[in-house]
């Protein structure tokens, strides 16, 4: 998994996507995915790593079934809440506002 960090207005937005997908694009119906290089790739961190960067996240944006099984298996999202497009499982969570 990559993680990239953004800070934007006093917050710290999270990005976590799966190697394979990024610079990828998957549209199904209305629905489109850009898993951009700008906003997505970062580096590569270990779990545990990841769980410590999140922990004063405002929001975290979630791609890829390598990203939300972690996200899931960790309770940052719920089931019920991610979207697929193409095949491709995301997710969004804030925080805090």
């Amino acid at each position: 998994m990559l993680i990239k960090i953004h800070k934007a207005g006093g917050k710290k937005i999270v990005s976590i996507a799966d190697k394979e997908i990024i610079g990828k694009e998957f549209e199904e119906g209305e629905r489109y995915l850009h898993v951009s290089e700008r906003f997505y790739k970062g580096e590569e961190k270990k779990e545990g790593e990841i769980i410590k960067i999140l922990e004063d996240a405002n929001s975290v944006n979630i791609v890829g079934k390598n990203s939300i099984n972690f996200a899931v298996n960790n309770r940052l999202v719920d089931k019920e809440s991610i979207l697929t497009i193409k095949g491709i499982p995301c997710d969004i969570v804030v925080f805090n506002e």
